[in-house]
């Protein structure tokens, strides 16, 4: 019986010149609204696991497990807290949040190895570096950005110091009117 391999994906947020982070690792010019919210429930629905960086997963772990979390969107935080998810780290020696596992030694390698086995698929969220690492490792089927019409100064680029070209195909974008984003989704050629 032939083994399908798992589909790996992204989802970043982007500022209109490319960085997914500002300086100090701000994210405040991200606004998640309605239309955000709505499009996480609807990805939430596929039950996929969660791969995350150690500061994307302890900005998450701080956030969606919280009363704040709930009132504000109740779905997201209830998918968000129920799903299986994985964290990168070398200096985390608990992941205490619901449904955590850390993947410490020779990250890239067990990943590998967890994609090409059979089972849920793989998102990762977030995780800039997380994306480059696998990035390099031509691991990533699909990459999900988010360009929010903010532009900042400084800050971390996506794909910061990949040392290979990568030709992406564009498959979907959608607009969202309210807050002005663009969804691109892209498929690795």
């Amino acid at each position: 019986m032939e083994t399908r391999m798992r589909k790996m994906t992204t989802f970043l947020f982007l500022t209109l010149n490319g960085f997914y982070k500002g300086l100090n690792n701000d994210i405040s010019w991200h606004n998640h609204g309605e239309e955000g919210n709505a499009y996480s429930e609807r990805q939430l629905e596929a039950g996929n696991i969660f791969l995350f960086g150690r500061r994307t997963y302890e900005m998450m772990y701080s956030f969606w497990p919280t009363r704040m979390a709930y009132d504000q969107f109740p779905k997201v935080a209830e998918g968000m807290n129920s799903a299986e998810k994985c964290v990168i780290s070398n200096s985390l020696k608990t992941a205490d949040w619901n449904n955590s596992k850390i993947i410490s030694r020779d990250a890239v390698h067990q990943i590998i190895q967890h994609k090409q086995s059979s089972g849920k698929n793989i998102t990762i969220l977030g995780s800039g570096s997380v994306i480059t690492q696998l990035t390099e490792e031509r691991m990533i089927d699909e990459y999900q950005l988010l360009i929010d019409p903010t532009a900042i100064g400084k800050g971390t680029p996506l794909f910061e110091n990949i040392s290979q070209r990568l030709d992406l195909e564009l498959i979907d974008s959608n607009v969202f009117k309210n807050s002005g984003s663009v969804l691109l989704t892209y498929k690795t050629i």
